[in-house]
């Protein structure tokens, strides 16, 4: 039997089990739709950020809710040093910043030691 025939098969409502159904896990995850309401002019901003970035304007926000809800940035953050000194380049800034402990600087000179 081939494709086309089990097909016919399977789309033929005389053929269906009603009594023994097959139960499947869905293929996506369940979702939500939610309605939004932005001013035009916070929407045109948010729109053409989204934009910049790449993503559709429904990704950016829904990224964006779930770093704010969760406290989780999507930043990069890359560090970089050599013998003048150090680069730290943020991508997007963190929407929480967090520190561990105190900052302490000794000099020494014209040495500085960050600890």
């Amino acid at each position: 039997m081939n494709d086309k025939e089990i097909d016919r098969e399977l789309e033929n409502s005389e053929n269906w089990d009603y009594q023994r159904p097959v139960v499947k896990k869905p293929v996506k995850t369940s979702r939500v739709v939610v309605s939004v309401a932005f001013p035009h002019a916070d929407f045109v901003q948010v729109s053409k950020y989204a934009e910049h970035l790449g993503e559709k304007t429904s990704e950016f926000i829904r990224k964006a809710a779930i770093e704010k809800a969760t406290g989780q940035s999507g930043a990069s953050i890359v560090h970089g040093s050599g013998g003048t000194g150090t680069l730290w380049y943020v991508e997007q800034m963190p929407t929480i910043t967090r520190v561990a402990s105190s900052l302490i600087q000794e000099f020494e000179k014209d040495t500085a030691v960050t600890h």
